[in-house]
């Protein structure tokens, strides 16, 4: 129990003390007034029996206008103040509602909630390097996908310059141990792949990428209220699931246009445009070695099957 609730208990106690014990002083007064043999000292008691009775009233008074009119008062200021903040909050913290700023998550991004609550037609992107515990979550995004959600996903490749780079700044890893954790996450990935077939109204697109990992993103598009959401993290030194996300929020555009460009820009504008951009970059790569008649690139994995040209596809507006 807080000490808050606690003194407030004690206040609630303390009147209820004054209450009933001012009370009990005009009974007794009164009583002992009455019964007095020396009537000279009668006065005396009148008066302290009418000050219990005006102690027992004045709060009780107290107490009622308390439970009847201060609750009241109490969310009216509340109100009014909220009011004031709204008025005030976009110039307080730099245009970041403006901008699309909608909150912060917990310490630790819960992911598994998030799963839970995407619906049939949504389209998620997914830009992560690294984190031991995602291959977890196959199964969860296995249930997303049959149930009509598509994933774009970008994943660091392990045994490159960037994958070691970033296994020297995670805590309690080594390269070898970042390595093996990220192959194990692109294996649960194509064991989803491998239960995904054409009955499913979902599907899943994955490049394994070797570039600059930028910042961890979860990008969502609904398909019933056409709105972007996006969590976004970064890189510091513990695996990016156990870092608190910030959430952005934004209409869904259309046109190719820099929202940067637009006085209404927005981050999550950004964001979006930043993975669209990335996925363009693998998607290229994967085409120019179709057209070299290069063997099917290991890069890219897909399912269903029979829709790799959807697969490799972001939603068209």
């Amino acid at each position: 129990m807080s000490a808050l609730t606690t003194t407030k208990k004690l206040k609630w106690l303390f009147s209820l003390v004054l209450i009933f014990g001012g009370f009990t002083i005009y009974k007794l007064f009164e009583v002992l007034a009455v019964d007095l043999a020396n009537k000279e000292y009668e006065w005396i008691f009148k008066i302290i029996s009418e000050f219990g009775l005006f102690l027992s009233v004045i709060i009780s008074v107290g107490y009622f206008h308390h439970w009847l009119s201060a609750a009241e008062e109490r969310e009216e200021s509340l109100r009014d103040i909220n009011d004031a903040l709204v008025k005030h909050v976009d110039k307080i913290l730099l245009n970041s509602v403006k901008r699309g700023f909608s909150g912060i998550t917990n310490k630790e991004f819960d992911l598994s909630q998030v799963m839970q609550a995407l619906k049939p037609g949504d389209y998620v992107y997914w830009l992560i390097t690294f984190d031991p515990r995602f291959k977890n979550k196959s199964r969860e995004m296995e249930n997303a996908i049959k149930n009509g959600v598509h994933f774009r996903v970008l994943i660091l490749k392990s045994d490159c310059i960037f994958a070691e780079q970033r296994a020297t700044e995670t805590s309690g890893f080594n390269p070898h141990e970042y390595n093996e954790y990220s192959k194990l996450f692109k294996v649960s990935l194509e064991d989803v792949i491998s239960r995904i077939d054409d009955t499913i109204k979902g599907s899943l697109g994955v490049f394994v990428y070797e570039g600059l990992p930028c910042i961890p993103l979860f990008i969502i598009i609904s398909s019933e209220s056409k709105k972007v959401k996006v969590y976004n993290s970064f890189y510091l030194t513990e695996p990016v699931s156990k870092m608190p996300y910030l959430n952005w929020e934004a209409e869904l555009k259309s046109g190719s246009q820099p929202s940067f460009e637009s006085e209404h820009w927005n981050l999550a504008d950004l964001f979006l445009d930043y993975f669209k951009r990335r996925w363009e970059m693998e998607k290229e790569k994967h085409y120019d070695a179709a057209e070299n008649e290069q063997l099917e690139n290991s890069d890219f994995i897909y399912a269903p099957a029979s829709a790799k040209q959807l697969c490799s596809n972001l939603i068209q507006n």
